[in-house]
């Protein structure tokens, strides 16, 4: 498909793209609204071409007709623009052999997907964006291209301002710094300068959500970067121990401060299959010790639960994690690595 031809066909659709003049003054309704513009999110990824430089024109044209559609339909209609882009970077990779200029294609189609996902925020989106940008950060670090880093780093830096800055619900601010942390952990193109900055970012911002169940459950997830995340210094995982041992202690300090029993309980049991965790894949500053500290804390702590669906869910939880360790002991290849745990 040439480009010409889908501005032809948008304008045909138009009436769809875009509020008109002479339409209705009552409200649609918003189920059969949404069903439309998603209909035309889906149209957007039929918009096709096998030349990659014809795609680039193709988006373009697209993202113009589907930018002036208004804050209700963009938050529908730009993500699979953005997709779309981020598909044809990956392309203009596979076709890097055939095409010495790819890399600035790449730097353009990146350059196109900032300014696309720029539309959403002032839109007052939110979520939709952060994802955006991590996705971007993703892909960018994939593929690989000249100045890959630093795209990768300010798209990166944008999913952060935007946590920081538009998301004020305790909730969404767990599930973004998580999807944060996520993201981070897949990344190998940061060098360390690039890498430790957010590393601690990540594990400092989790530190200071609102509410204390959110803040031990962000320090856990955090710890995971300092082990799982990618080295480039030794072309590996990094397995810095300690800074996984010191996320975790503060997640158990920031779990004894909870005032509700049967969070602190859970936050304990959750707390604990991290350190179990860590403690399998060999961190050496975690020891049969701290997992016998924190079990025993729980074990005190059960008893004093009130007796409902909640403190059920907690028992079952705690239940299914002793017996994993149980498995543990009785397997001849893992009892000496347990050997002293206390169930």
């Amino acid at each position: 498909m040439l480009f010409p031809k889908v501005d032809a066909i948008l304008n045909i659709v138009n009436c769809m793209v875009q509020d008109q003049n002479d339409q209705p003054e009552e409200p649609e309704d918003p189920e059969d609204f949404a069903e439309e513009q998603g209909l035309m999110g889906r149209f957007i990824h039929l918009l096709q071409s096998e030349d990659p430089n014809q795609q680039f024109l193709i988006l373009n044209t697209a993202r113009k007709h589907f930018g002036a559609g208004g804050d209700k339909r963009i938050k529908f209609t730009l993500p699979p623009i953005v997709f779309s882009a981020y598909r044809l970077a990956i392309r203009y990779k596979q076709l890097s052999e055939e095409d010495e200029n790819w890399e600035k294609k790449c730097q353009k189609i990146f350059q196109f997907c900032h300014q696309t996902i720029g539309a959403l925020i002032k839109a007052e989106q939110a979520e939709i964006p952060l994802r955006l940008f991590l996705q971007g950060s993703l892909v960018a670090g994939q593929i690989g291209f000249e100045n890959s880093e630093t795209v990768a780093y300010e798209f990166l830096s944008q999913a952060f301002s935007i946590y920081e800055d538009e998301i004020s619900d305790s909730k969404a601010q767990l599930a973004a710094i998580t999807l944060i942390i996520g993201t981070l952990e897949q990344m190998s193109c940061f060098g360390e300068e690039n890498q430790q900055p957010l590393f601690t970012q990540c594990a400092l911002a989790a530190s200071k959500l609102l509410k204390k169940p959110d803040q031990c459950r962000g320090v856990s997830v955090s710890s995971h970067l300092f082990w799982s995340g990618f080295s480039q210094a030794t072309d590996g995982e990094f397995h810095d121990g300690k800074r996984v041992s010191d996320c975790l202690k503060k997640g158990v300090k920031i779990a004894n401060q909870c005032m509700d029993s049967s969070v602190q309980v859970q936050l304990f049991v959750e707390v604990l299959n991290h350190y179990i965790f860590f403690f399998e894949k060999g961190c050496e500053q975690i020891s049969v010790q701290v997992l016998n500290q924190i079990i025993s804390k729980i074990r005190e702590l059960l008893p004093n639960l009130e007796s409902n669906e909640e403190t059920e869910q907690i028992n079952k939880h705690f239940k299914n994690t002793l017996e994993h360790l149980q498995l543990k002991l009785d397997n001849a290849e893992s009892a000496e690595q347990y050997s002293g745990l206390v169930l």
